[in-house]
């Protein structure tokens, strides 16, 4: 997920602005502390002050601060909820407090803190920005959806909330995922997350081709970026470009990418290329650093096929149907339901057909074999048949 918008830059605003009132003043030893970066001394003296009963706003909202600078989450919060009691109408305290909960997680209150902010203004772009996010993280796309309505009604470019959105509309809706970035390069073309959103939205809705020219575009200006190098060469595979995506695969590579995912479509091009030694090369090193993928086997045994290594291109393919395959347990379960409907509609000889199905997947399961036993005995009457499953089963029992 695209991440959250820092509060950082608003903090900073905030001291900028503190710092021009108090300016005007006379010379204050706190400040003076404050504005020499030294917050340790700041939370200090302030801390003594307000132990001796000084109850001035100068004195918490400069603590806060300092220990907002420190990565005090905690302490500040502490200050600031008693600042927030004593000047009850300061909005510079409670949006203080409310990026405090945000930043130490607490989702609950800080949405409680943010939704008071927007009470009181309706137009605080920033507080209805952190109640999208919120909602957002907690899975409640409908609320965030709404607050990023009112976010982009007040701001129509607003990045952050233009990005959350295309986030959330990923999860829901990928076409009006797509216009959402689309939008967003309207207006910010050199933004590359946006980008590498779009080109995987174009690649997953199967229009690769589209994908291509947002690739290429960052890259004309990032030649080194190895995240689009690798983006492209998807977008050309898929596309059916597979020359051109062993070239970005292998650009990615001599930029430094060692991942399974280059090795393995790298390794796939090449084999849709026919060049079988390049296939064999690069997918031999993918089913090194994955061994559980069943598609990497598969172009490599069918690769290897086509040399003399026979037995290796066996092995790789018997390794890639035992993948593909569900595991024994599974197929076994699926097998005993169906012999359990059977049996349920009276159909006593396939119900036999399939428990036996089932305890051929799974031997040392015995139930099964009981199962058909008792068909035999109780709906077949074939009893004497049916001895002989019961005493599979005691013996599977032991």
């Amino acid at each position: 997920m695209f991440p959250m918008q820092s509060t950082r830059s608003l903090y900073i605003s905030i001291i900028l602005s503190l710092t021009a009132t108090l300016c005007l003043t006379a010379q204050n030893p706190i400040l003076d502390r404050y504005n020499a970066g030294d917050y340790d001394g700041v939370v200090d003296i302030s801390a003594a002050r307000i132990a001796g009963g000084d109850t001035a706003f100068q004195s918490y909202y400069l603590k806060a601060l300092s220990e907002i600078q420190l990565g005090r989450t905690d302490s500040a919060i502490g200050t600031l909820q008693l600042a927030s009691a004593l000047f009850p109408g300061e909005t510079r305290v409670r949006r203080l407090l409310a990026g405090q909960f945000y930043e130490a997680g607490d989702f609950v209150r800080a949405r409680v803190a943010y939704g008071n902010l927007v009470i009181s203004d309706s137009s605080d772009l920033s507080a209805w920005l952190k109640l999208a996010e919120i909602a957002s993280f907690q899975q409640r796309t409908g609320d965030a959806v709404k607050k990023l309505d009112v976010v982009l009604s007040l701001d129509t470019s607003n990045l952050s909330g233009l990005m959350l959105l295309g986030e959330i509309l990923v999860r829901q809706d990928l076409p009006k995922a797509i216009s959402c970035y689309e939008k967003i390069l309207s207006i910010y073309p050199e933004n590359q997350q946006a980008s590498y959103a779009l080109g995987n939205l174009y690649i997953q809705t199967g229009i690769p081709d589209s994908a291509i020219p947002v690739c290429v575009k960052v890259l004309d200006r990032d030649s080194t970026n190895i995240r689009f190098h690798k983006l492209l060469g998807f977008a050309n595979y898929r596309a059916g470009k597979t020359a051109s995506a062993v070239r970005n695969f292998r650009k990615a590579m001599a930029l430094g990418d060692s991942t399974v995912f280059t090795f393995k479509y790298l390794g796939i091009s090449h084999f849709l290329n026919f060049d079988f030694p390049g296939a064999i090369e690069a997918l031999s090193v993918a089913a090194e650093k994955d061994t559980a993928d069943a598609e990497i086997h598969f172009f490599l045994g069918y690769s290897l096929g086509n040399t003399t290594r026979k037995e290796e291109a066996m092995v790789h393919l018997d390794r890639s149907l035992e993948l593909m395959q569900p595991d024994a347990a599974v197929i076994a379960r699926i097998y005993s339901e169906q012999g359990n409907i059977m049996r349920l509609e009276m159909e006593y000889e396939k119900a036999y057909a399939l428990y036996e199905k089932a305890w051929q997947a799974e031997p040392t399961n015995p139930v099964p074999i009981y199962y058909m036993a008792s068909i035999l005995d109780n709906s077949l009457h074939r009893s004497r048949e049916a001895l002989v499953d019961y005493r599979r089963f005691i013996e599977q029992l032991d």
